[in-house]
């Protein structure tokens, strides 16, 4: 089973990882979803969330922007890290994912 995890603010995935409101986690088996669940994000704070998420469980991530350190993080713990997404509706993004037609552009933020 695969656990995707995007940082979501006002609904819309977050432009940038570090401060978004919540975390949208979906449970994934045969590329169905079978779980989805919605939990509060801990403050920003450097280095934090990334292992935050390693304690979730999360096997991949949706992000608009991130930083640099933060992907480093999820590297070591074999997370796939995917950078520079269009910010929607998390719902349309997992569709996208799971339909192997997700788009990933450069990295929407910038340090």
């Amino acid at each position: 089973m695969r656990k995707i995890a995007l940082p979501v603010t006002e609904g819309k995935l977050s432009p940038h990882f570090g401060h978004c409101q919540n975390f949208i986690f979906y449970n994934i088996k045969n590329e169905t979803i079978v779980n989805e669940t919605i939990v509060t994000a801990p403050p920003h704070q450097p280095g934090l969330l990334p292992n935050w998420l390693v304690g979730h469980h999360v096997t991949d991530l949706i992000v608009g922007g991130i930083g640099h350190k933060a992907i480093e993080i999820f590297n070591q713990h074999k997370i796939n890290v995917f950078v520079g997404v269009q910010v929607k509706a998390p719902k349309v993004l997992i569709q996208e994912y799971l339909n192997g037609v997700l788009e990933t552009n450069g990295n929407l933020c910038n340090h």
